[in-house]
């Protein structure tokens, strides 16, 4: 289109030039023969060049800017599709590098290269889980053309490839896979729904010689009123847990005194047993003389008398002089 505006504009003004050079010439000569016979006093101008000029750079022009339409650049990661002036797509894709073209044509650049969109799923196009809770996330696709197919794709759906195919069924796919889940399931199956809808979604393209390279599930979201009740839910098993810690202490530390009591009943149990067994060979090893010396072990190491009651028995120190009572001191 634009190479025939470029042609009907150049013809806009030759045409005029020339028929302008034309007419300058004719008239040109018409009066130089009458300067000739002296009917003009200067002799005349010829102002055909100048029509001559203006057809000559518009001619040049017109052929450098053909020139310049034929040869087109292709990036590494692109094809091009080559059109028709009536519309119709060259049966081969014109592929990286400097590619050249009739005038009557034009090329649309296609990336063939990995692809990269994001949805979002807010408020207003929230998705919906199983038990009918608004889902908010948002979804990274990476796809790739098949570079062999772009032309067949041209064809079966043409320039709007994306919005026709992309755009549509990406969002229809992560919706229908939602609503497969429980709400509590999701984010704790995050990697699941993931796989689901990169599987659901390649099936869905791979008609279309589109392949699928990966998907991303980001930002994952639930309704305020939804997000309240699994937070009261959770301090209500945090409270419980406590609660449970506090009895499992407390059971722990009637345990250890229980076990401290019966130890300490036990040893109490021993002594006694040891005392019981104790005063026994006691009672069968006592004399009144061992007694009598372990009463004198008793006394303070500077007595030196002790009085011993009639017919008893005294031991005394080395040192200690005895006195009996009613006797007479030795």
């Amino acid at each position: 289109m634009g190479w025939i505006i470029l042609t009907v504009f150049v013809i806009l003004i030759t045409i005029p030039a020339l028929g302008y050079a034309i007419y300058q010439k004719v008239t040109w000569e018409d009066r130089v023969a009458a300067y000739k016979e002296g009917k003009l006093r200067e002799e005349p101008t010829n102002y055909a060049l100048f029509g001559w000029g203006i057809a000559g750079v518009a001619l040049v022009l017109w052929l450098f800017i053909s020139g310049l339409m034929m040869f087109k650049t292709v990036g590494q990661r692109e094809v091009a599709i080559v059109y028709n002036f009536s519309g119709t797509i060259e049966d081969d894709a014109k592929q990286a590098g400097v590619v050249t073209i009739s005038p009557l044509q034009h090329i649309k650049k296609e990336n063939i290269g990995i692809q990269h969109d994001e949805w979002n799923f807010g408020q207003d196009n929230s998705a919906v889980s199983k038990d009918q809770q608004k889902v908010f996330a948002n979804l990274a696709v990476n796809y790739q053309i098949d570079p062999q197919k772009v032309i067949d794709l041209y064809k079966r759906v043409g320039q709007a490839w994306k919005t026709i195919i992309i755009d549509a069924r990406v969002p229809q796919v992560f919706k229908e896979v939602t609503a497969t889940y429980q709400t509590q399931d999701i984010t704790a199956q995050r990697e699941k729904l993931r796989r689901e809808t990169r599987e659901r979604l390649a099936a869905e393209l791979s008609p279309y010689d589109i392949k699928v390279v990966d998907v991303f599930v980001t930002n994952l979201g639930f309704s305020q009123s939804y997000t309240d009740a699994i937070e009261a839910k959770q301090k209500q098993v945090q409270d419980a847990q406590r609660q449970e810690a506090k009895i499992r202490e407390a059971k722990a530390i009637a345990d250890q005194n229980v076990a401290t009591a019966q130890g300490e009943a036990k040893a109490n149990i021993a002594r006694a047993q040891g005392d019981a067994t104790s005063n026994r060979l006691r009672q069968r090893s006592l004399t009144d003389k061992l007694i009598q010396w372990e009463a004198i072990q008793k006394l303070n190491p500077n007595v030196s008398i002790i009085v011993c009651p009639p017919q008893s028995i005294c031991v005394p120190n080395s040192g200690i002089t005895p006195v009996p009572q009613g006797g007479n001191t030795p």
